[in-house]
């Protein structure tokens, strides 16, 4: 199966901003513009640009269009960690963007990764973040919350803060503990749409389960998806003493 039409625009674009035809702080050719140059719909043209945008290569300025703003876009971002600390200090610099809600019920794979019985009702949230440093979209998580914790979905992607922050506010108990678990897999269609990669392309797939002191069950569970070259996390461990 062949690249999506809009990626393979989204490429061409790519190759002729490497190349000084579209240096940077020029602008690209609007979308109607772009339609009749490559012979696309209007719908392929507007996801190209926006694929374009979350990579990094282009602003969108209303009333100006699609401002080239780097040759070769910054494609990863460190994240050194020390303690759950430094983890969760992470997710309150880098923004996050609501993408859909939806109740589910855990069959076996999805109880597997929660750490959960199978039956369990739990709210997933999708959303993507941003690089801190170049604003594209770099990264994606799935939040999955207890039902009781409905009240935080309106604050996810909408209020400046991070999902551990809520829910501290809401039940006032500081996160405890955090197990991680790191996976090699390959990006989902839907999911290589919003971060523009290609569908099944490599990436990492990281499990965050969050505990409270005295929680009986997670806190919280936040499963990301980290493509290739888009993202490092880099662990300090000391050696007991």
């Amino acid at each position: 199966m062949g690249k999506p039409i809009y990626v393979e625009l989204a490429e061409t674009l790519q190759q002729q901003i490497a190349s000084g035809q579209y240096p940077v702080g020029s602008t690209l050719p609007p979308e109607v513009m772009l339609c009749e140059i490559h012979g696309v719909s209007r719908f392929t043209a507007r996801a190209a640009l926006a694929a374009l945008q979350r990579q990094g290569y282009v602003t969108r300025r209303p009333r100006i269009g699609s401002v080239v703003q780097a040759k070769n876009p910054q494609r990863s971002y460190l994240v050194q960690t020390d303690s759950a600390g430094d983890v969760l200090r992470f997710s309150s610099i880098s923004e996050l963007h609501h993408v859909s809600t939806e109740d589910v019920v855990a069959d076996a794979a999805l109880a597997a990764d929660l750490g959960c019985e199978v039956g369990e009702p739990w709210i997933k949230v999708a959303t993507y973040r941003d690089s801190p440093e170049t604003k594209q979209a770099a990264s994606w998580t799935d939040f999955y919350l207890r039902p009781e914790h409905r009240s935080l979905v309106p604050l996810i992607g909408h209020k400046r803060g991070s999902v551990w922050q809520f829910m501290n506010e809401l039940q006032q108990r500081p996160i405890e503990c955090i197990e991680q678990t790191v996976e090699a897999c390959k990006i989902p269609k839907a999911v290589a749409e919003v971060l523009g990669v290609p569908p099944k392309s490599p990436a990492l797939r990281a499990i965050y389960r969050l505990y409270s002191d005295g929680d009986e069950g997670r806190f919280y569970v936040a499963i990301g998806l980290y493509p290739e070259g888009r993202f490092r996390l880099t662990h300090t461990m000391r050696r007991d003493r």
